[in-house]
């Protein structure tokens, strides 16, 4: 069905039973009317997408429905009518509308997915509002070949997109690009680092490979995000196999013949990179290039957020070195190691060394090649132990005036000697923001420190700090601070092995979320994570009372079909973990329920499954078919599962919340001929896992409750063509849909 067939069958919905307004009749008795709706109309066949306004006569009165998409559109349309109406004239309601079981509404709701509003006009004023529905129109209409376009800022899109990321959503942070893309405030470079982040996020590193501007981007310098996203890229697609079998020397073998000739431009610099991958592949690196560099490996086995298998393996590596250590380094060592474009070897050389103006020069060098946060402090400490003679003469030169201008912006501070006032840790951070003297890139900073900052050297200590500090009486500004920091610092929190020692942190931050005015359909998807893993560290009843009515509260804002996917998690999770209030939960799955009533034209065959099969357990089977729409009910998609779909197949399950796999286990089985599931909760590599992932025909992993390296092992496992689904949250409905979006696209 093309979009002008689905235009014209809303507009036949809409100016049908239940509106007295015919586009047909209305020149004789109100020709300007006419004419304006004539020309609104056109615009809508012609361009579905946008939004648009049109009326409706009932019983006498007109009323007007706002059209939308999204709840961005949605919102942005509710600020422009209430701009160009004006209380005094009418109310625009973004929440009040629409009955589904109102012909006209049922039609808005199919067009819109739930995305529209109602201009209730207030009494005598109906002229006023139309006189100001025509201005908005022809100020509309005066702008040649571009539709009405509202710009959010950049900072607020790339939040959003930095949470959809975090929740795995593909078409939305997809979306997000594109708008981002579309402000034109970004650069090219910049958008293709989002987008390379962003195929990281969601597991997709062969796509990063295969990338055609790669080799542009292995050329030019990058975030640190960006090298630890390619280095993840390389590392899974290219050593992971080496390391899955305990092959050392195959996996130093093949880094020397294969990936140091296809991607040399990697290796420059490690950027203070903390995660496991970066670690690995430099000491493959260490081991082709500087095999005689003994401090350089004993670092890297130092580092604290190596899980006991990439200990084990970086133990295997660091065997194979033979050469004898190598004499102690002179400062001509770090220019040579400059010149080889080594710069991390430079940097460890040069910051040895007595204080003098070539030293810093070597090290601001390094500082901008490298481009971490603990590069960066180093260069300044060593610019602010010159003289003022040597810093003059050092920011005299053209070279150095330019790298020295990149640390100043990283590390703000008066002129002359550099006060350093980054933080330097997540407490630090949160204390700045607290106190309101948070430097102007506060939010890069939080960005940087997922990979920078060490996950295990973020004690329960500092995170009771933290905690304290969000729970302080914020101010708009930094609240707002924070909330934009909170995708990095939660995907910080992913890297933690021990995630309970933070539960207190994570409740303050799922209320913290739960406040937030606009969510999106990300954020909301990211507070059923965090419920998640909060019922599955434990909570008092009191406070499981607590969440769940605040959830409750969220879903009365959010309420629509867009929504859906996150709130038949969040009742999942609650089914999953122990409950000490059913009452409670039974109050989500009512209001569930009545969502579900509310939107049945727009519940995808999945949904009715998913909301089913979590009814069965309540005992509430019935209440969810005396609500379910018919197979032929007019205007309804399709409620059924096709049995046959997964005949023949093995499909193997990976997630360490056995109660999530034993229910998915058991749908599957319950409403699939002829197919095996298969499930693994191993917490190392094992030959049972090696089986499941090389014969499996599908393999769902639940990233959130998954050990990285068993991850990471099955990848490295799977053979081409055989596809790796990755489940966005902890329950047994995460795992089926992402089953479902594949088997049926």
């Amino acid at each position: 069905m093309t979009a002008a067939t689905d235009a014209d069958t809303f507009l036949a919905g809409f100016f049908g039973e239940g509106n007295d307004l015919s586009p047909a009749t209305l020149a004789d008795s109100a020709p300007e009317l006419a004419t304006w709706l004539d020309e609104r109309l056109v615009r809508l066949r012609q361009d579905p997408g946008s939004v648009h306004i049109l009326p409706r006569r009932i019983a006498g009165s007109t009323r007007w429905y706002g059209l939308a998409h999204s709840g961005r559109q949605l919102k942005e349309l509710s600020q422009v009518l209430e701009a160009f109406t004006v209380p005094a004239y009418a109310k625009v309601d973004r929440h009040a509308m629409v009955n589904g079981q109102d012909p006209v509404d049922a039609a808005v709701i199919q067009f819109t997915g739930g995305h529209a509003l109602v201009l209730e006009v207030l009494p005598g004023q109906q002229q006023q509002v139309r006189r100001a529905l025509e201005l908005f129109a022809m100020l509309d209409l005066a702008r040649p070949r571009r539709e009405l376009v509202f710009s959010r800022p950049l900072g607020r899109l790339l939040r959003e997109f930095e949470m959809a990321v975090l929740a795995n959503a593909e078409d939305a942070s997809e979306e997000l690009l594109r708008e981002i893309e579309q402000t034109g405030q970004l650069s090219a470079q910049n958008v293709l680092f989002l987008r390379i982040r962003r195929l990281a996020g969601l597991l997709q590193f062969d796509a990063i490979l295969a990338l055609p501007e790669l080799a542009t981007v292995l050329a030019i310098r990058r975030p640190a995000r960006v090298s630890a996203s390619l280095l993840e890229a390389v590392y899974v697609t290219e050593i992971a196999g080496y390391e899955a079998d305990g092959d050392a020397e195959g996996a130093l073998r093949h880094f020397e013949d294969v990936v140091l000739q296809k991607y040399p431009a990697l290796f420059k610099s490690r950027h203070g990179l903390q995660t496991p991958e970066a670690i690995k592949s430099f000491m493959l690196h260490a081991l082709a290039l500087r095999p005689g560099d003994a401090e350089s490996r004993a670092r890297m086995l130092a580092s604290p957020d190596l899980s006991p298998a990439d200990l084990q393996f970086l133990e295997r590596l660091a065997g194979l070195a033979e050469t004898p250590a190598a004499p102690e380094a002179i400062p001509e060592d770090a220019v040579s190691a400059v010149l080889a474009e080594d710069y991390d070897a430079a940097l460890q050389i040069a910051a040895r060394q007595p204080a003098s103006l070539q030293r810093a020069e070597l090290l601001i060098r390094c500082a901008f090649e490298i481009d971490s946060m603990a590069a960066i402090r180093v260069a300044a400490d060593a610019f602010n132990n010159l003289d003022s003679a040597q810093q003059e003469a050092l920011i005299s030169s053209r070279l150095f005036a330019t790298l020295w201008a990149h640390i100043r912006e990283a590390l703000p501070g008066a002129a002359g000697t550099l006060a350093i006032e980054a933080p330097t840790s997540w407490t630090e951070w949160f204390q700045q923001a607290a106190e309101g003297r948070a430097v102007p890139n506060a939010v890069q900073i939080a960005e940087r420190a997922v990979v920078e900052w060490s996950a295990e050297d973020f004690s329960a200590q500092d995170s009771r700090t933290v905690a304290g500090f969000i729970n302080r009486n914020l101010g708009p500004q930094a609240i707002r601070l924070v909330k934009d920091a909170l995708p990095h610092f939660l995907q910080f929190i992913e890297r933690s092995a021990e995630p309970a020692r933070h539960r207190e942190l994570l409740d303050d931050i799922a209320v913290l979320l739960m406040s937030e005015e606009d969510l999106s359909v990300a954020d909301v998807q990211v507070v059923a994570n965090l419920a998640g893993l909060l019922l599955e560290i434990g909570l008092s009843a009191e406070r499981y009372r607590q969440l769940v009515e605040d959830f409750c509260a969220l879903w009365e804002q959010v309420d629509s079909p867009a929504y859906l996917d996150a709130a038949i998690d969040m009742l999942d999770v609650l089914l999953t973990q122990a409950c000490p209030n059913p009452g409670v939960r039974e109050t989500l799955f009512r209001k569930l329920l009545a969502s579900f009533q509310r939107w049945h034209r727009r519940i995808r065959p999945d949904q009715w499954v998913l909301l089913a099969d979590l009814a069965s357990e309540l005992g509430a089977s019935e209440a969810v078919q005396a609500v379910r729409p018919l197979e032929d009910e007019p205007g309804t998609a399709s409620v059924a599962l096709a049995r046959d779909a997964l005949a023949g197949k093995t499909v193997a399950i990976y997630t360490l919340t056995n109660a999530a796999a034993a229910r998915a286990a058991e749908f599957l089985t319950r409403n699939f001929d002829n197919v095996v599931i298969e499930v693994s909760n191993d917490h190392v590599a094992s030959d049972r896992l090696r089986s499941l992932a090389r014969a499996a025909d599908i393999f769902v992993i639940a990233t959130r409750s998954a050990k990285h390296a068993a991850t990471t092992f099955i990848e490295a496992q799977r053979p081409p063509g055989r596809p790796i689904l990755y489940a966005a949250g902890k329950g047994s409905a995460s795992l089926l849909r992402v089953l479902f979006s594949y088997i049926s696209p």
